[in-house]
């Protein structure tokens, strides 16, 4: 059976990177989904993953890649043995860790070597690793140094928005421009810029993401108040549907296995991002 491990970063990393994942899949074929997402570097040291993405694109996944912010729900296919580190880049640890916008690299994967020149080198030692702790702490020996430049001025800013789009079920974008005080052109290129979407876009992407949470933790009490925030229940299931790739029926009832593996990282509430936690 596939096996999927979770571990943290070391915490002067958090802001930056959301977790630390081992991947392992011994079946030669497997397909699911997993719902949108922020960005993420993957390191596949055996077999390939083929992405399909939201707008009928897809990709192969092999050794090194980044994968810019999802849209929606992305479907996969494994063909295995498989086995993949990988970490989660939130918005802060995109901007300081690419120098791109994330709005050229919503839906796409793209070899990581093209971001980071030396990435190949550098994550030769993580592969000649046997335990996910010295994995994560080789990762943050890496990570650590270029972190440790980021602009103070992009960290408050993602800072600011992340709070924004912690604050309740649906955040409304007049609250953040009145945060930023930014005016409304200049407000959306900087979210784009590092969250890939903009604003109303992100809320509804998230409000989406909390209620399917709520829905496979059979939160009846939180579920209904999420159910709220929208117009009304089809309206409720198309954007569960677009963003978590199912419907409320099968959130309740279980979803495939990797969906099941992949909803681990709830454990870790508390100490991660909770736009990760919660989502």
């Amino acid at each position: 059976m596939p096996n999927l491990e979770y571990a943290l970063p070391g915490e002067s990393l958090r802001e930056f990177v959301s977790v630390y994942y081992r991947f392992d899949c011994p079946e030669p074929y497997v397909a699911d989904g997993e719902r949108a997402a922020i960005a993420q570097l993957r390191l596949g040291t055996c077999g390939r993953v083929t992405m399909h993405f939201p707008d009928g694109t897809s990709s192969q996944c092999t050794g090194a890649v980044l994968i810019g912010p999802t849209t929606a729900a992305v479907r996969f296919e494994i063909e295995g043995p498989f086995h993949m580190f990988g970490l989660g880049l939130t918005a802060a640890g995109w901007g300081a860790l690419t120098q791109q916008s994330a709005a050229d690299f919503l839906d796409r994967v793209v070899p990581a070597s093209t971001i980071f020149p030396n990435i190949d080198q550098r994550l030769e030692l993580v592969r000649e690793l046997d335990s996910l702790p010295e994995m994560c702490a080789a990762a943050d020996a890496i990570l650590q140094p270029i972190i440790d430049e980021a602009s103070a001025e992009m960290v408050a800013f993602t800072r600011m928005v992340d709070g924004w789009l912690a604050s309740g079920v649906s955040p409304v974008v007049s609250d953040l421009y009145a945060q930023s005080r930014l005016s409304e052109r200049q407000l959306t290129r900087r979210v784009k810029q590092l969250y890939g979407m903009p604003p109303k876009y992100l809320s509804r992407k998230y409000r989406a993401l909390r209620a399917a949470r709520s829905l496979i933790d059979a939160q009846p009490d939180e579920a209904d108040f999420l159910r709220d925030a929208f117009y009304d229940q089809s309206h409720m299931i198309r954007e569960l549907k677009l963003f978590a790739g199912t419907t409320p029926t099968r959130l309740r009832t279980g979803e495939g296995e990797l969906a099941r593996l992949i909803d681990q990282r709830g454990q870790l509430k508390g100490r991660i991002n909770p736009l990760v936690a919660d989502t």
